[in-house]
């Protein structure tokens, strides 16, 4: 029988760390159910120190539901790495985002554990929308009822750029709305659904209306008591509510070298989305 897992609240305003893991209890169901619940209600969770080869990472994620095949190998992992030959997302700095928020159903979970990791340049940081949503003052609370936000990408862009900021974005780029409160998460609790790297625009508003209701909804998400900041270490896995949390990171130091693995659930594949969608010019 498997050891008892303790779950610990992180100090920061979310997420939790999970200790007393290894690797033999991935696929155990008791083991399972106490993270699930975990991550239900701290949104992200912390494995610290932890041996995790891919089949082992695999093992665990699934118990949420079928990974997410995320390039044309059949594998289910991949790499986000900086210096590794089949490695995703290089050196650049991006701004916060839910990845894949310019679908009609972005990826669920997002699971990433630390392989190689610099001295420098190591952090991922976290913002969570449900409690951006649950602190909305009542004036912003009441013009982003009932409203829907674009969120859109420009396959050709930076990844830092904020498109709100700068010229309009083409109608015909990869784009999908999502309600500003929406309920897509891991609970029915509404999400405060705007983000830096891929929403440019509010519906029913003029572009000056747009520009300043969404700048003030950044300030609000953005503030230091709605954020976590993972200082990455070799043996870590950290598991979140892709819908709920948004992540970001600054650009990978020169020289350095930085590889994670990944294990995603939920959503459609990048490859198949793109394939459908020929206008937008990638293979």
């Amino acid at each position: 029988m498997a050891a008892p897992l303790e779950i610990r609240p992180l100090p920061e305003a979310f997420g939790a760390e999970v200790l007393g893991f290894d690797a033999s209890q991935s696929g155990d169901a008791e083991t399972a159910r106490t993270w699930h619940e975990a991550l239900d209600r701290h949104q992200l969770l912390v494995f610290r120190d932890v041996a995790l080869e891919a089949e082992a990472q695999l093992a665990l994620t699934q118990t949420l539901g079928a990974p997410l095949l995320e390039n044309e190998s059949g594998r289910a992992w991949q790499f986000v790495s900086n210096t590794h030959e089949e490695g995703i997302l290089g050196d650049e700095r991006f701004a916060f985002h839910s990845d894949h928020a310019f679908m009609e159903d972005p990826i669920e979970v997002i699971s990433l554990y630390g392989l190689e990791i610099p001295t420098a340049g190591t952090s991922t940081r976290f913002v969570n929308g449900l409690i951006g949503a649950r602190s909305l003052p009542p004036e912003l609370l009441a013009r982003v009822t009932g409203r829907r936000a674009r969120h859109i990408i420009d396959p050709g862009a930076e990844s830092g750029r904020v498109p709100v900021r700068g010229p309009r974005l083409p109608d015909d780029l990869p784009h999908a709305w999502h309600p500003i409160l929406w309920p897509g998460g891991r609970s029915a609790e509404p999400i405060l659904y705007v983000s830096e790297q891929q929403t440019d625009r509010v519906e029913g508003l003029s572009e000056d209306e747009s520009r300043a209701l969404i700048e003030a909804l950044f300030a609000h998400l953005y503030r230091e008591d709605h954020a976590y900041t993972h200082t990455w270490c070799a043996g870590d896995l950290v598991l979140w509510d892709n819908r709920a949390l948004q992540h970001a990171r600054d650009a990978i130091p020169l020289g350095a070298s930085r590889n994670l693995r990944r294990i995603s659930v939920g959503g459609t594949p990048v490859y198949e989305y793109f394939r459908r969608h020929e206008k937008w010019g990638l293979d």
